[in-house]
């Protein structure tokens, strides 16, 4: 009896412990991260995984350049990105302790590789762009289609 006693026992402790990994999952599949720039003119929200849930631009927004747009939304990005995983410790590390949170960081950074910060990126130049009046680009036609009959053709597929 002492066998099925220490049996049951492992299976309360293993069905108690994934009852508390699967509301783990779930509490950090409800975190959020959102972040506003500083004149409040761009707004987003992120998952913890850094997917951008939600973008919001005011009207003030507009009145950068693209170049400064740019640089305002990947900034806010990266702060809510930031407020996420500060969220997703704060629910994990009481939950699993120190020596494990570390461990758990390591496994998400080997599933997630650093990316380096995007930059603003030079314009193009102007020669390569379409110049008012000029022709159309042409693109080259699609040949006909074969139809299989080789009846005019010699092996080497010219004319006879």
């Amino acid at each position: 009896m002492a066998l099925d006693d220490a049996f049951q026992q492992s299976m309360r402790r293993f069905e108690e412990q994934a009852a508390a990994a699967a509301g783990l999952r779930e509490r950090i599949g409800e975190l959020k991260g959102s972040a506003r720039n500083t004149d409040g003119s761009v707004t987003v929200t992120v998952a913890p995984s850094g997917a951008v849930l939600g973008l919001a631009l005011t009207p003030a927004a507009m009145n950068r350049s693209h170049t400064q747009l740019t640089q305002e939304i990947l900034a806010t990005i990266r702060s809510a990105t930031q407020q996420a995983a500060a969220q997703v410790e704060e629910v994990v590390r009481p939950a699993v302790g120190d020596a494990y949170y570390e461990q758990f960081q390591s496994a998400l950074r080997a599933h997630a590789p650093t990316v380096e910060p995007l930059g603003p990126t030079a314009p193009p130049e102007p020669a390569a762009l379409p110049q008012p009046g000029a022709d159309p680009v042409r693109r080259p036609t699609r040949s006909p289609v074969d139809d299989g009959d080789f009846s005019d053709e010699t092996i080497y597929g010219g004319p006879r």
